[in-house]
């Protein structure tokens, strides 16, 4: 046997952060990256949680120790960032600070664990068995297997174009989840295990799918991370003076999070926005498994279910956002630490308080819904009533933590961003409530209210009109399920009933009044309302199968196989749906290997503007290399020189490589004057020989490039097929 106390703890931290440090001081390859993502990830949170010595299972320990990694990797540069410039460091953000100073704090935190004397841990030979078989065990290779999946089918449409294996990749998920719903001989640990590597899998057949990055926020997130990337510090007014990613600027997620991972594991940001952002993300659902377990009397495996219907939500996989992926982890932990009751001694207090922080520095909107939340409990606590003791307890606590969160947020982004995002705040809180005199019902103002209301269906196809009706299905059980937790009651801890009635009611919000959905984004409102609502489909799934089986008196073996089927029959095709496996099966045969009729060329090179369709549904449109490599070219050509860009989104791409946004203006018109300036032609402006241009109104034109003389007078100075910049002198 083989025991460490907090002598070997000490020991372990102290030999992984002098191995980490030697192969970055000699930069060695794969070694400095494979250490530095073990030290960042897991020895801060690690250390921490010995210090705090909160009652924890290993799920959770293991949540916590992801979480405040993360805060420290946030917190200990902002504090090199308000002090080493005073020193005389004019320059924090950089390698040499940053090394020194994380060594310095985690090897101190390591003694301090070892005068404190950390909780012993022992390995056997027993132990160590039992963990290899648990590694080589079917059920782990099976977990394995999907991730691997999930990997090279990403990886295989980067480079070959073709969507076969990570078609299979989805298949195998769903094959998968049906075996662990109708076997019996998968023990609880595997089912964290297999809702990571499910959700780590879908990050990674998008993320991997293009050497480029996707969506549109992400890329005012990389500019403004690598704007303190190249100037070496963070100055907090710049987010005043940066218009258009202010926002991203003032939140330590997007300016320090990724910056720390790129400068220390020499990578650069794209890669840890696709690579380590995800594996931060993936535990959000694990989170929430956790979560559901602890306040709803459910079996692991419904449990499971429940997060496998959160991660097929597209926004999960879909829109690659650092802010909101990391504020989704700490509104988890806040969530496990309020609602298990962890805060009434000191150090749960002291903990909670670094998660609300580290939520509120890291997106300001899920900071906004946190408070809600927190408002919610604070009244429903008091409605409990003053004579009971809990429940004035729970008041006190709740009222506490509500004004400390305001305080927090509004103080950090008051400083940091000049309270304008209170200002958007209030202005959409205006808006709402003027909208109730003019639009309440108004559908048709707010195109995904209006969907799901079923307008524009008549334009589907057959399968897509079934998949939108699916959703609203859905919608309806998560309904049901609602309101037969609140009927039974004793199925669901008081607090959590409450909070998943506050999401209801935001939803309902969201259908009464559409500018609220407009303003918010409904998509990212319906994910975060699914932190509750989300076992509430499974919920409503097991009640239409269980109430009238229970009035007959029927076997509980037989009704139990009834319940399997149905989950089963509702979510693999929602899945399937939301992940377009069954539209790219149905709709895109080209994208198959084993169908050569068309080639590489004629499958992919059609790019199309904003709202055209993606080459397949399984991967959003890949950008193409040669727009990076034109878009690098002009950062390096252009003098200070203005670019115009039209409205087809291109723009990121020169953002991202160093255009500052004060040089970026749209194009309006033929009448428009051009003169010392450049134009900037992305593929879909080449290949259909036009441009995307919007009317005061609003309307959208796409005229040809050749039809106005003053573009056509331009002289191209740059092309590579794809891309094109005109100089007009």
């Amino acid at each position: 046997m083989v025991t460490f106390d907090s002598r070997g703890s000490c020991a372990l931290t102290l030999s992984l952060i002098a191995l980490a440090d030697v192969s970055i001081i000699f930069n060695i390859p794969v070694l400095r990256q494979v250490l530095g993502f073990m030290l960042l990830t897991s020895v801060p949170g690690f250390l921490l949680i010995q210090i705090v010595r909160l009652k924890m299972n290993l799920l959770e320990k293991v949540l916590f120790l992801i979480g405040l990694s993360v805060s420290f990797l946030m917190f200990v540069p902002l504090a090199m960032n308000l002090v080493y410039p005073i020193l005389g460091i004019s320059r924090p953000i950089s390698l040499f600070p940053l090394a020194t100073t994380f060594s310095l704090v985690l090897a101190g935190l390591s003694l301090f664990v070892y005068k404190k004397g950390a909780p012993h841990f022992q390995i056997t030979a027993l132990g160590v068995d039992e963990l290899i078989d648990r590694v080589r065990s079917p059920p782990a290779l099976g977990a394995a297997l999907i991730l691997v999946l999930g990997i090279l089918g990403g990886l295989i449409i980067r480079y070959d174009l073709d969507s076969l294996l990570s078609l299979f990749s989805m298949l195998s998920i769903a094959v998968v989840v049906v075996v662990l719903v109708v076997s019996r001989r998968v023990s609880a640990p595997f089912y964290p295990l297999y809702i990571f590597a499910i959700a780590l899998a879908l990050l990674y057949s998008r993320t991997l799918a293009s050497s480029n990055l996707f969506g549109l926020d992400i890329f005012g997130e990389l500019y403004a991370a690598n704007l303190v990337k190249a100037s070496g510090v963070w100055n907090p007014s710049l987010a005043l003076s940066t218009f258009g990613v202010g926002d991203y600027y003032s939140m330590l997620s997007v300016a320090f999070l990724p910056n720390v991972y790129s400068i220390l594991l020499d990578v650069d940001n794209v890669w840890v926005l696709k690579l380590i952002i995800p594996f931060i993300a993936a535990f959000v659902p694990v989170g929430l498994y956790q979560l559901w377990k602890t306040q709803i009397k459910f079996s692991h495996k419904w449990a499971f279910l429940s997060s496998f219907f959160f991660i097929s939500f597209y926004v999960f996989y879909d829109q690659m956002i650092i802010r909101e992926e990391v504020a989704g982890l700490f509104l988890v932990l806040a969530l496990l630490l309020l609602l298990g009751s962890r805060v009434w001694g000191l150090n749960g207090t002291a903990l909670l308080v670094v998660v609300i922080a580290s939520l509120a520095v890291s997106h300001y909107s899920t900071s906004y819904v946190f408070v809600f939340y927190l408002v919610v409990l604070l009244i429903g606590s008091l409605l409990a009533g003053v004579k009971n003791a809990p429940a004035q307890r729970a008041s006190v606590i709740s009222g506490t933590l509500t004004v400390l969160a305001i305080v927090i947020i509004f103080a950090w982004y008051t400083l940091t961003a000049g309270g304008a995002s209170y200002t958007a705040l209030v202005d959409t809180a205006a808006h709402v409530a003027n909208s109730f005199s003019s639009e309440l019902f108004a559908v048709n103002n707010e195109p995904v209210v209006a969907a799901t209301f079923g307008s524009g269906v008549s334009y589907l196809s057959f399968l897509h009109v079934v998949a939108h009706y699916w959703v609203i299905a859905t919608l309806g059980l998560i309904t049901v399920g609602l309101t037969v937790t609140v009927w039974r009651r004793n199925a669901v801890t008081v607090q959590f009933l409450v909070l998943s009635l506050a999401s209801f009611g935001l939803m309902l919000l969201a259908v009464i009044a559409p500018a609220f959905a407009s303003a918010i984004n409904g998509d990212r409102l319906y994910a975060l309302a699914s932190f509750f609502l989300a076992p509430c489909c499974v919920l409503g799934i097991l009640a239409i199968v269980d109430i009238p089986f229970s009035w007959i008196r029927a076997n509980k073996d037989t009704v139990l196989k009834l319940k399997y089927a149905a989950v089963i029959a509702v979510l693999i095709p929602n899945f399937l749906f939301m992940t377009g496996t069954i539209f790219e099966i149905t709709e895109h045969p080209s994208n198959y290997a084993f169908l050569p009729s068309q080639n590489q060329s004629e499958r992919t090179l059609e790019y199309s503007f904003p709202g055209g369709h993606d080459w397949s549904y399984l991967v959003q449109k890949p950008t193409p290399d040669e727009n990076v490599y034109a878009a690098r070219w002009l950062s390096s050509s252009t003098s200070s020189l203005p670019v115009g860009v039209d409205l087809s989104g291109m723009d990121v791409q020169l953002i991202t490589n160093g255009i500052p946004l004060d040089l970026l203006y749209y194009l309006t018109g033929p009448s428009q004057s051009l003169t010392h300036t450049y134009v900037f032609l992305g593929p879909a402006n080449v290949q259909s020989g036009s441009i995307l241009l919007s009317s005061p109104s609003g309307e959208l034109s796409y005229p040809q490039f050749s039809s106005y003389p003053t573009l056509s007078a331009g002289n191209r100075v740059y092309s590579n097929g794809l891309a094109e910049v005109y100089y007009y002198p």
